[in-house]
């Protein structure tokens, strides 16, 4: 089991998770631990996307940073236009050779 943890959130952000916890017929614990959640895989995925871009890691290694399975982030890379042939590409594909 987890451990509780205590936050202070503003006006805005108690409303935004009772909306969240209504539309999803959830508690607010449950509005909040889905929220993290979400923020957590987004966080890892943009660190995975900045370290492939920069040349600092393969898509298989930014997949594991991820926490993605290989062709789930190779998509990612695809919808981001960060793989493929066309000439925007060409820098970050010649960059990944070298490496």
């Amino acid at each position: 089991m987890g451990e509780a943890v205590y936050v202070r959130f503003s006006d805005d952000e108690i409303n935004f998770i009772e909306k969240i916890s209504k539309e999803e017929k959830i508690t607010r614990s449950g509005a909040i631990k889905k929220l993290v959640d979400y923020a957590a895989k987004k966080i890892k995925i943009d660190k995975a996307i900045n370290n492939y871009k920069e040349g600092k890691c393969t898509i298989r290694e930014a997949a594991e940073i991820a926490e993605l399975r290989y062709f789930e982030f190779f998509d990612i890379l695809t919808k981001e236009n960060l793989i493929g042939t066309n000439p925007e590409n060409i820098d970050i594909l010649l960059k990944n050779i070298k490496n």
